[in-house]
């Protein structure tokens, strides 16, 4: 309701009385214009021309306005805040210095033992009258025995870890275990494989564990003393792991040990006269079958036209 009639709330608000107004003075009278013999009585003052007069309790009051603030409060200093020191970039680590070259063209050779194995094709036997037959392997032990083998290697370093490269191997090998044949005594045997191979160093500025991945194509060949050959060839798609270990010596020269072991299979197996006539050995039900063989080896590569880093 105070706030509908802002008057009535003030007028709740207990007030002095005021003391009576002293009466004004009257005022002098205005002459007025002389009656006329024909106008009557003048009219009596009405109450809308009688002074308005206010009505009690019209007050306004003024709230007092909020205190001051405290001076002291208002000159306190901010908090302390310390400066940031200035930031320090520390200088970046010296290049290392390696010992082998990041790229080079790669020159090298090993020397170990081959150790053939497997089948070098596989001949069908019959079991039964009615045509059943068997395929039986037939050994590469019957033909080679293990014997010296070498390597060369040519290729790129890559990288310092990864190199790529091209090899030639040759094993001389002993004679195998069949002497008595057709052709009669053996004289030795030999085989070769061409290939190409991804070398990778998991420390080539030190000591380092070294795998290697080829893959390429091997022949291989029995001689007997009546000059007769037998040969063992297509076979394009022999692959040889190896896992050994390399010794970084200086910039240009390293040397290193590895185990490998290749499996393979030969496509045509033939008996090759002293003529050069060939013939094949397998007939008829005969097929090929899956040789192996494995490798021990030591050797050194050398880096040459090694670039400056």
């Amino acid at each position: 309701m105070a706030a509908v009639a802002p008057s009535v709330a003030r007028a709740q608000i207990p007030i002095a009385p005021a003391s009576p107004a002293a009466p004004a003075p009257a005022a002098a009278p205005t002459p007025g214009p002389s009656p006329t013999p024909d106008a009557g009585p003048a009219p009596a003052p009405s109450a809308a021309d009688a002074p308005a007069k206010a009505p009690p309790g019209d007050e306004y009051f003024v709230e007092q306005p909020p205190p001051a603030p405290n001076a002291a409060a208002a000159q306190e200093p901010p908090p302390f805040e310390p400066p940031v020191p200035p930031s320090f970039e520390p200088p970046p680590p010296p290049l290392g210095r390696h010992l082998a070259p990041q790229n080079s063209l790669v020159l090298g050779a090993r020397l170990g033992w081959f150790f053939p194995f497997g089948n070098v094709w596989a001949k069908a036997k019959p079991v039964t009258a009615g045509g059943g037959y068997v395929l039986q392997g037939v050994p590469w032990s019957d033909y080679a025995a293990s014997g010296p083998m070498f390597e060369l290697d040519v290729g790129m370093r890559l990288s310092r870890s990864y190199t790529a490269f091209g090899l030639w191997e040759r094993a001389q090998l002993r004679s195998g275990r069949s002497d008595n044949g057709i052709d009669g005594a053996q004289d030795g045997a030999e085989t070769d494989f061409w290939a190409v191979g991804l070398r990778a160093s998991s420390d080539p500025d030190g000591l380092g564990f070294l795998t290697e991945v080829a893959v390429g194509y091997r022949r291989a060949r029995t001689f007997f003393k009546n000059d007769v050959q037998y040969q063992f060839t297509d076979a394009p798609f022999e692959a040889r792991l190896g896992l050994g270990g390399e010794l970084r010596l200086n910039r240009m020269t390293s040397v290193s040990s590895l185990i490998t072991i290749g499996v393979g299979g030969f496509g045509s197996v033939e008996r090759v006269g002293p003529t050069g006539t060939a013939l094949p050995l397998t007939h008829g039900l005969d097929d090929g079958d899956g040789h192996a063989w494995a490798t021990l080896t030591i050797g050194g590569h050398f880096d040459l036209l090694a670039s400056k880093k």
